[in-house]
């Protein structure tokens, strides 16, 4: 059915889309914001005009609408509709004449043309929550998509978006372009589909232009009440043979590979000899008790099958990341006292019935056991770093968990005092975190000697805080550090990075393979400058030395002060780079840790980082590249 004939509009105001397509999601996130205006790559061409009857680009492009025939439908027949917030609870009107009919008119002045379809609005934000706003929009008839590439339009007027929908996306997180400038002359522009992007706060979806159904030019203000008008003419999705040609924005420059040279390596300390045979070549448990809602409830999603294949795979370690202070039966009312009378109580059956499980399936097949105090929901950074009660029942804890294995022979078990203490915003100082830690160390100790504690520094197991650090007077300390370098690479695709959009950087990087264009690896519109600067400096960072040469300042911390350092968190995503660059990235790794004798724990065994697929089958090539020998 014609969207015309469901959307007749009289002259005074437009028929909200009501509230279906226009609503806020239920998270209170706002549908209707602009993208990212930092960028992008749509080209203004003046000269590109058309006339009412000659096209300026060839049979193969698809004409929408150049609106000379004045009755507001397109060349495939769909009528234009508009759209406001009025259904948010927002005041804004759209209007435009319509004929006799009562559907949309075009009648505006055209670019070198008799008409364009224009709108007068008022943006008002009312009661709505956030910036007001209007919309045009007309519905899209299937058709060959497969070898279109962007969409032309000409425009005179306020401030918008362009916006190309597709059927994938259900939650109204629609691809658009960047924000284009209001402009008193017409201008014409062509958005590449590549540089749409979707303004972030849906769900991730890949733009795919087979499913077309809708385009819509999208009005958005800042301010609680501003008028305006917006013309539009010659619409037409572009054949990519009618596109302007991409314009280098990247150089093939020689790699720059760092001179590293290795120094001593040697630690006389015997925890070193006790991390290299007990902490190499160790895996992470992912996604699970460290989760904010993480809390073992009786089922496990990793149990003994799971130590039993990595064990026969070659690994042997495992780290556990859990957040154990889920297991603090009153931690509100424990933190709320500020008298210190109240004491920690433990929901010791769930804690217990999950470590001591671990610890049984790791002994039984030949694995260290890691007990990593993990907290995703960053309570320690984010509320409580200087707190003093936050840190007394962080020590509490480790004190708990720390007597109940205080009896333990096990030489190879370890108790990790806090994963990334500064996980999200990098606000814990080393001061802060050395008092916390100390207080940590302090109450161990006063159950259990004997077992080795795992320290890493602020700033996400910081090389550059380690390296300044005076050791612990506490001698049975080993220390950790993480490195996912080169971000760019090992972080590429990543959902939660400003490296979402970001695919197909390779390890290493190579001259004569590397594109001159940026559109190659990912970048549009949204990525924002920081990223882009990545790219264009790969050709530094993008190598094994470069590596090697940040790793290296902590082997040389760690012989100088005589003590053992480990990486236990390292890895690539794999879903948007090639498995061939995932193996010499995990090759390097293994090679560094070799060449300087450092313990390696990779992150982690499933998910985007995994070492296994769905299956539970080792990726082929990663035994090679990691040096892993079945067992």
């Amino acid at each position: 059915m014609e969207l015309k004939s469901l959307l007749k509009l009289s002259a005074a105001a437009s028929l909200a889309l009501v509230a279906g397509a226009c609503s806020s999601d239920d998270n209170g996130k706002n549908p209707n914001g602009t993208g990212d205006n930092n960028g992008g790559s749509e080209v203004v061409c003046d000269t590109c005009a058309t006339t009412p009857t000659t096209s300026p680009f060839s049979d193969k492009s698809i004409l929408i609408d150049n609106f000379e025939d004045g009755d507001g439908q397109t060349a495939q027949g769909q009528g234009w509709f508009t759209y406001d917030d009025q259904g948010n609870g927002g005041s804004s009107v759209i209007s435009t004449p319509v004929n006799e009919e009562g559907y949309p008119t075009a009648f505006g002045e055209g670019y070198e043309s008799n008409y364009s379809f224009k709108v007068d609005y008022t943006l008002d934000k009312g009661d709505y929550a956030y910036d007001p706003y209007v919309a045009i929009g007309v519905a899209i008839s299937e058709a060959d998509f497969s070898e279109i590439g962007g969409i032309h339009y000409c425009y005179k007027g306020g401030i918008h978006t362009v916006r190309v929908e597709t059927s994938d996306v259900t939650d109204y997180d629609v691809h658009g372009s960047k924000q284009l400038a209001s402009t008193a002359a017409w201008k014409c522009v062509d958005v590449k589909f590549r540089d749409l992007i979707q303004e972030g706060w849906g769900e991730p979806v890949v733009f795919n232009k087979a499913n077309i159904n809708q385009i819509s030019f999208h009005i958005k203000g800042n301010a609680k009440v501003s008028t305006g008008s917006l013309m539009i003419d010659n619409i037409y999705f572009l054949h990519t043979s009618d596109l302007p040609a991409d314009v280098a924005d990247l150089e093939k420059k020689p790699a720059e590979i760092p001179v590293v040279t290795i120094g001593e390596i040697a630690i006389s300390n015997p925890l070193q000899e006790k991390a290299m045979k007990y902490l190499n070549k160790g895996v992470n448990f992912t996604n699970w008790l460290e989760n904010a809602d993480g809390k073992f409830n009786g089922k496990f999603t990793f149990g003994e099958s799971d130590i039993k294949l990595l064990s026969g795979y070659g690994f042997k370690s495992l780290r556990l990341p859990i957040d154990l202070d889920l297991y603090v039966s009153n931690r509100k009312d424990f933190l709320a006292d500020s008298t210190g009378a109240t004491e920690l109580k433990f929901d010791d059956e769930a804690l217990f019935t999950v470590l001591d499980s671990f610890d049984i399936w790791t002994a039984k097949y030949g694995m260290s056991f890691v007990i990593d105090y993990h907290e995703y929901d960053n309570s320690y950074n984010l509320t409580s770093s200087k707190d003093s009660i936050y840190i007394k029942m962080m020590a509490g804890v480790w004190k708990h968990v720390a007597e109940h294995y205080a009896t333990s022979e096990r030489e190879d078990l370890f108790f990790e005092l806090l994963n990334e203490p500064d996980m999200t915003n990098g606000k814990v100082t080393a001061v802060l975190w050395t008092n916390a830690a100390q207080a940590m160390i302090d109450a161990i100790r006063t159950v259990d000697k004997k077992h080795s504690i795992i320290f890493g520094d602020a700033q996400w197991y910081s090389i550059s805080l380690l390296i300044k650090r005076t050791p612990f007077t506490d001698d049975n300390i080993i220390y950790a550090i993480h490195t996912y370098e080169p971000f760019l690479f090992t972080h590429q695709g990543g959902s939660w990075t400003d490296y979402a959009a970001i695919h197909d950087i390779p390890f290493p990087y190579v001259a004569e393979d590397w594109s001159e264009y940026s559109f190659t690896y990912g970048v549009n519109a949204g990525v924002i400058g920081g990223v882009k600067t990545a790219i264009k400096n790969y050709y530094k960072t993008g190598n094994k030395e470069a590596i090697l040469q940040n790793v290296a300042k902590a082997k040389d911390w760690a012989v100088t002060n005589n003590v053992p350092v480990i990486i236990n968190e390292f890895g690539a995503l794999r879903d948007k780079s090639d498995a061939q660059s995932v193996l010499n990235y995990y090759k390097a790794m293994s090679d560094i840790c070799d060449t300087l004798q450092i313990p390696w724990t990779h992150w982690g065994y499933t998910g985007g980082f995994s070492v296994v697929d769905s299956e539970g089958k080792l990726y082929e090539g990663l035994a090679e590249a990691m040096k892993l020998e079945a067992k």
